[in-house]
């Protein structure tokens, strides 16, 4: 008797043991293929996965590796997302293969922790053959209202580093193999956000391979697209102005900064991208994102001549658009990101503006 219940009880346990395999194995198989899924929609599609939290897109390594030649990286912060969109960039410039890496509330120095990134988790194949570096005086000022998203997130969910914070900018460190495994489960956890995005940017896709009328709906598209902002502003003229002239809030800050006190270190940061890119032979570009004019007018005036006077004294002979002046009012979404016609019309500047220069280029090299 005992031993008939021993057997059925072992019997019952080999069960539970082949179900959990069994369990286990389709768990992996669902992730092998919602995982090639996604790499397909971030490479062939250039689908921007992550739409609320940006920063994860650096750890997918199919948004660095395998893009061939002529890559072109834009960076800055969520107003370059928003302004520099890439398939405008990409129609305009042929040959081109624009892609997206804005951080939300990035800084010039997260920008620089990220090219680093991208050369040592990736290696030099990943690093792009051009960047377009968008700026603002609150990127430059290194103003933040929280601490970096792309530092935690790096310290949280990269697999490869974590952040020493001691330095300046912040040195990527290697992480133990024990660590690696943590953050790896961690990002794990958050893939089904990007797994869900991946497949609605596929059937979007096939939609309108089917269907191309439906590619002049900007819905449809902004399903995959970087830029979150379409066609609608989120707050009324009145608010908008009364939010930038706020005391004591973020946009009080930024008005107040004064860049020579801050000369020294936008120096450093910005030599520190030429010697990067220069190491790289990057073409780098560098754009100054329009402001709205009721912004442009709560600021010192000496103060934003000193801004760009550091920035292009810094900068030396590298590529420099200024497009503060560029869009009306009525094409901007908020306080500081333009809306997706706005956006087109910076981005198609741009792309004019890049062609120009490597124009000049290609002429000064036929005639040394």
């Amino acid at each position: 008797m005992n031993s008939s219940i021993e057997r059925s009880s072992g019997l019952i346990t080999r069960y539970k043991l082949v179900l959990l395999g069994c369990v286990c194995l389709f768990v992996a198989a669902a992730h092998v293929v919602l995982d090639t899924a996604a790499g397909y929609a971030e490479t062939r599609l250039d689908a921007y996965l992550w739409k609320e939290e940006d920063f994860l897109r650096l750890f997918s390594p199919t948004n660095h590796r395998g893009r061939g030649r002529q890559r072109l990286l834009i960076t800055g912060p969520s107003e370059a997302r928003e302004a520099l969109l890439p398939e405008e960039l990409a129609r305009a410039l042929p040959g081109s293969k624009p892609y997206q890496n804005s951080e939300s509330q990035g800084t010039l120095e997260d920008g620089l922790v990220v090219l680093d990134y991208i050369e040592r988790a990736y290696g030099p194949a990943a690093v792009p053959d051009a960047v377009v570096f968008g700026i603002t005086t609150r990127f430059v000022a290194g103003i933040r209202e929280n601490p970096s998203p792309l530092f935690a997130g790096i310290n949280t969910y990269s697999p490869d580093f974590q952040l020493d914070e001691t330095q300046h900018p912040p040195r990527l460190v290697p992480r133990s193999p024990l660590d690696s495994l943590q953050a790896r489960l961690a990002l794990l956890g958050r893939q089904p956000v990007r797994y869900r995005h991946a497949l609605m940017a596929i059937a979007v896709h096939l939609l309108i391979r089917l269907y191309p009328r439906f590619d002049e709906h900007l819905r449809f598209r902004h399903s995959f697209a970087a830029a979150k902002y379409i066609d609608y502003r989120i707050w009324s003229p009145d608010v908008i102005k009364a939010h930038l002239s706020a005391t004591g809030r973020v946009w009080d800050t930024i008005h107040a900064w004064d860049p020579a006190r801050d000369r020294d270190r936008v120096t450093r940061e910005l030599r520190l991208l030429l010697d990067y890119t220069s190491r790289h032979g990057i073409e780098l570009y560098v754009v100054n994102l329009p402001e709205l004019s009721w912004n442009r007018a709560l600021y010192n005036r000496q103060r934003y001549d000193e801004y760009l006077d550091v920035v292009r004294s810094a900068l030396g002979a590298t590529p420099f658009l200024d497009l503060r002046t560029f869009l009306s009012d009525d094409e901007f979404y908020d306080t500081s990101h333009p809306m997706w016609r706005g956006g087109i019309r910076v981005s198609k500047k741009v792309a004019d503006f890049i062609a120009e220069r490597r124009a000049q280029a290609a002429t000064a090299r036929v005639l040394q």
